[in-house]
C-alpha cells in the first residue's frame, strides 16, 4: 500500500487496485467563508481525484469540502460519511452515498473500513482501515476520550493541534502511549496559521513525520 498525505487530516491510500481517500481538503473554502487561508498549495485538483471511496469524517469545511466535491467525477466515487452529513453531500451532487456511523463496517476489495468513535464538536467518526493483516487508525478530529484507548492498530495517524475540538499534542502523546502502535504519525497541524502546532513536539517512540503531498510505501513508515 502507498499513502499520500494531503495535508490536515487528508490521506490517499492506494494498493494498486483500490484507492481510498480520507478527508480531502482540496480548495480554499475555509478562507472564502471564514477568512482563514490555507498555508499549503492544493495538492491535487478535484477534477483529478480517481478514488474509489471518499470518507468524510464529519461536517466541517476542511473535511467536507463544499468547493471541491462539486468538481469531482462523483459518479465513480462511493462517499462514506456520518448520517448527519448526507444532506450536505446530496446538495453537492453526491448520488453514491452510504451512511458511515460509529460501528459501521464496509468492505471494498482488500480494504475493510471501520467507522470508530470520535469525540468532536459535531457528530464525527474516526476511521480504522484493515488491509492484509495491518490496521491503520485515522483519528479524524477528536478530543481526548478514554474510549479511544481501546483502539488496536499498527499505525496511528493522530490530530495534535489542540484547538477547535481536537486533542492537544500532550493528549495525543498520552493516547499514543496507551494504544502503542508500531508507527505514530501526527497530523492536523499544518493548514491554517491560527490552528497549527509543531509536529516535532509529538515526541513518541517510532514517530514518523510525513511531508505534505508526498507518497510513502507503508513499509517505509517503519524505517
Amino acid at each position: 500500500m502507498y499513502i499520500t498525505w494531503l495535508g490536515q487530516s487528508g490521506y490517499i491510500l492506494n494498493d494498486g487496485k483500490t484507492e481510498i481517500c480520507i478527508d480531502p481538503y482540496l480548495s480554499d473554502a475555509v478562507n472564502r467563508l471564514a477568512g482563514r487561508p490555507r498555508t499549503k498549495p492544493v495538492p491535487i485538483e478535484p477534477e483529478d481525484v480517481k478514488s474509489d471511496v471518499i470518507i468524510c469524517t464529519h461536517n466541517h469545511l476542511d473535511h467536507i469540502d463544499i468547493d471541491a466535491i462539486p468538481k469531482m467525477n462523483k459518479e465513480n466515487i462511493l462517499f462514506l460519511a456520518p448520517s448527519c452529513c448526507e444532506e450536505v453531500l446530496r446538495e453537492l451532487g453526491v448520488k453514491n452515498y452510504k451512511p458511515f456511523d460509529n460501528g459501521t463496517v464496509i468492505e471494498v476489495s482488500d480494504f475493510k473500513i471501520n467507522a470508530v468513535f470520535a469525540d468532536h464538536t459535531v457528530p464525527a467518526i474516526g476511521v480504522l482501515v484493515e488491509h492484509k493483516g495491518k490496521r491503520l487508525y485515522f483519528s479524524g478530529d477528536t478530543f481526548y476520550n478514554e474510549r479511544l484507548e481501546s483502539i488496536i492498530c499498527d499505525y496511528v495517524f493522530i490530530c495534535i493541534n489542540g484547538k477547535l475540538g481536537n486533542m492537544t499534542v500532550e493528549e495525543a502523546i498520552r493516547l499514543t502511549e496507551k494504544i502503542q502502535p508500531t508507527v505514530a504519525v501526527p497530523n492536523h497541524y499544518d493548514m491554517f496559521e491560527s490552528n497549527s502546532e509543531n509536529p516535532e513536539r509529538f515526541d513518541v517512540p517510532n514517530r514518523f513525520i510525513m511531508e505534505f503531498n508526498m507518497t510513502y510505501k507503508l513499509e517505509e513508515l517503519r524505517g
